[in-house]
């Protein structure tokens, strides 16, 4: 059916839901495919997999207008990209062309807290970054300097309207599964799983709430973007710091992933019904966030700007970066 679909679509497309393991499409109904947008070219390449643009009528709406949403899959169609491949600036840039503003990110994690368990989701407000710094992590870079703020990494508005969303009944299902409103994820290098002495390490010392190798530097993409970013973590184990619980495997992951696809897919017709209320509009447009990139990017001077860098920015950044505007005072 995708081949039959338009390759373009002209109508606004605010919001962008961010697949990862366990959530590679969005099933139709309820939503209905309406574009497949070839993976588009950015100055930093191509995305991970085509956007999917779709449609969804909220069953208790008042509007009869159904909400369009951008689907992308991060680790690629046939999940073939490792953590460390994911293009994560073209990922965020083709999606900010496209007009989006307002991302949820849904990501697979392991539990490094007795409390979240294996199918427990996790709206997380803190991120640690344990990387190595072999990911391209800003749009910044080669002639242009910038720098914006990070102390709360994830949209506060557009999180308390998501677990709102995953709070309400029948959302999520299953034996036990619960609704975690806040936690840390640490984002580590991947692809291996963390050793023992890691898990506990970060666990007792970072006091992260649970892992991933997906978080960065997608969320920090998403700021310098001017998006409302914020992500939904799927507890699929209870990683290697669980001496009583078998070792990590991908077996074990992709057991409990199976049975959390079924409320991912569910948490995205409830958290895109409460994002198509009218009293959410702000945090669709990413509101907050408007300009804020244009004054932390104007730190170099313009004599020191690279042409290339203001290229590719001003390709992102339509406006931003003009001949003449700097925020310096000398």
């Amino acid at each position: 059916m995708a081949g039959e679909l338009p390759s373009t679509y002209d109508d606004p497309v605010h919001i962008a839901i961010i697949g990862g393991t366990g959530l590679g499409s969005l099933p139709s109904p309820p939503f209905k495919p309406v574009a497949t947008l070839p993976p588009p070219s950015t100055p930093w390449g191509l995305p991970s997999s085509p956007i999917s643009i779709l449609t969804y009528a909220p069953p208790t709406a008042s509007s009869t207008k159904p909400i369009a949403i951008a689907f992308l899959a991060r680790h690629g169609l046939h999940h073939q990209l490792a953590p460390h491949e994911i293009p994560n600036q073209a990922n965020i840039a083709a999606l900010r062309k496209l007009g989006v503003r307002c991302v949820v990110a849904f990501s697979a994690v392991g539990s490094l807290k007795e409390e979240v368990k294996p199918r427990d989701f996790v709206v997380v407000d803190q991120v640690i970054d344990w990387t190595r710094g072999v990911r391209p992590w800003t749009f910044f870079e080669g002639g242009m300097v910038g720098h914006v703020g990070f102390a709360d990494p994830f949209d506060t508005t557009l999180s308390r309207v998501i677990a709102g969303a995953l709070g309400k009944p029948d959302v999520l299902e299953g034996e036990n599964a619960l609704l975690h409103s806040k936690g840390t994820v640490i984002c580590i290098e991947g692809p291996q799983f963390s050793t023992r002495a890691e898990s506990i390490f970060y666990r007792n010392v970072l006091n992260a709430s649970v892992i991933n190798m997906s978080a960065v530097p997608e969320s920090k993409l998403a700021r310098e973007a001017e998006m409302a970013y914020s992500m939904v973590c799927m507890s699929t184990d209870y990683d290697s710091w669980h001496e009583t619980n078998e070792t990590v495997s991908v077996e074990m992951v992709m057991g409990h992933m199976k049975a959390n696809s079924i409320n991912a897919r569910r948490s995205v017709e409830a958290i895109i019904e409460e994002l198509g209320m009218p009293e959410n509009e702000a945090v669709v447009q990413a509101e907050q966030w408007k300009g804020m990139t244009k004054g932390a990017g104007g730190i170099t001077k313009v004599e020191g700007r690279s042409p290339e860098a203001l290229k590719k920015l001003r390709w992102l950044f339509p406006g931003y970066f003009e001949e003449g505007v700097w925020i310096g005072s000398g």
